[in-house]
């Protein structure tokens, strides 16, 4: 009986293991991605989240209450920060393509990534988005989209124990889909993460983790530039 319990159990974690989506990779922006004859680029970008502190590592809702409590001072001065530095990087990024004599289509909408359907298919270099819908409406043949998914300042714990000092954090994606082929032809993860430079427990202000915050924004910005300039 219990060697069937536990064949069970390994072939049950055998099938999740293999249901799990493998996470996309980096791929590396060809010459040939945004050649002459490439189309109209659409360039967009997901509406930015709230500028906040986060405490990976602290698991269950106690730890994170005393996380959040021992951090208060910390997350009331991180919600003033502002994520323009960050939200810029749309604008740059089309006059980056426009120098180059791309043909470029600003989408000026912040792209609600939840409303974007799922895609039917699931091939490699796929996006498990379907985003031809917003490049019909904006008649673009190819999407820069950036996807910042965290912005702010976040602190590692194990349980109710803090195990590293708060660091400026940026975390996201940026990527170029070929809406014809549904492909990626460029993907790049993004996790920026700066700490402070001397002290940074220095309430109110926190200037060092302050600009911790701005130096992994600039980080960011110019990680998804830097392939197009």
């Amino acid at each position: 009986m219990r060697n069937r319990v536990a064949v069970l159990l390994l072939s049950c974690v055998a099938l999740l293991s293999g249901c799990a989506t493998p996470p996309q990779q980096a791929i590396s922006l060809s010459p040939a991605a945004l050649s002459a004859p490439s189309g109209r680029v659409g360039v967009a970008m997901s509406v930015m989240p709230k500028v906040d502190t986060s405490f990976p590592g602290a698991g269950c809702l106690l730890c994170l209450a005393a996380a959040s409590m021992a951090n208060s001072s910390l997350t009331t001065h991180v919600q003033t920060l502002p994520s323009s530095d960050m939200a810029r990087v749309k604008a740059d990024m089309a006059d980056a393509l426009r120098k180059k004599g791309y043909d470029v289509t600003v989408i000026e909408e912040a792209i609600k990534m939840d409303a974007i359907p799922q895609a039917s298919g699931s091939a490699p270099n796929q996006p498990r988005k379907d985003f031809s819908a917003l490049a019909s409406k904006y008649k673009v043949d190819k999407l820069l989209v950036i996807d910042i998914a965290q912005i702010g300042v976040s602190r590692n714990y194990s349980a109710y124990v803090p195990t590293s000092a708060p660091q400026g954090l940026v975390q996201g994606t940026a990527y170029l889909i070929n809406v014809k082929s549904n492909t990626y032809e460029w993907y790049l993860p993004l996790n920026h993460a700066r700490s402070a430079s001397g002290n940074w427990d220095e309430a109110p202000s926190f200037p060092g983790l302050t600009n911790a915050y701005f130096q992994a924004i600039e980080g960011a910005h110019d990680a998804v530039l830097q392939p197009f300039n």
